[in-house]
């Protein structure tokens, strides 16, 4: 990561009212760590989450604990996990290599571009770099 980069994320909101974390930037071992905080605040704050991650660069094993840390979260609180929506084929395949690949729903990124287009969508708040 260049010490330029950040990680960045914003709220919106679907038309059938789920809430949409967006993340954006690359997440290495420097930004994993706001990723998980904001991931788990997310979730304990809104009953039915959708991660989007078509704009994230996820990189090694600390992104994809953060991911894990959230699994976890919906099996002790009696949740179905968020669904993670603009899965790219690297972290797909991250996923499939670690048996993470089924523990989250997911949502291809045409369907969410799709769905924003449609009345009563709202946009995501604007991106806001990790505290």
């Amino acid at each position: 990561m260049t010490p330029a980069s950040t990680l960045q994320f914003a709220v919106g909101r679907d038309p059938d009212g789920a809430r949409v974390l967006h993340v954006r930037g690359e997440v290495d071992l420097a930004t994993a760590g706001q990723l998980r905080e904001r991931l788990l605040a997310e979730f304990t704050r809104h009953e039915h989450l959708i991660v989007d991650l078509s704009r994230a660069m996820l990189y090694d094993g600390a992104a994809l604990r953060a991911l894990h840390a959230l699994y976890r979260e919906s099996v002790r609180t009696r949740r179905q996990p968020p669904t993670l929506r603009g899965v790219r084929p690297l972290l797909a395949k991250a996923l499939k290599a670690t048996g993470m690949y089924s523990l989250f729903p997911r949502q291809d990124h045409s369907f969410s571009v799709a769905l924003a287009a449609r009345p009563g969508a709202t946009q995501p708040t604007p991106l806001a770099a990790a505290a």
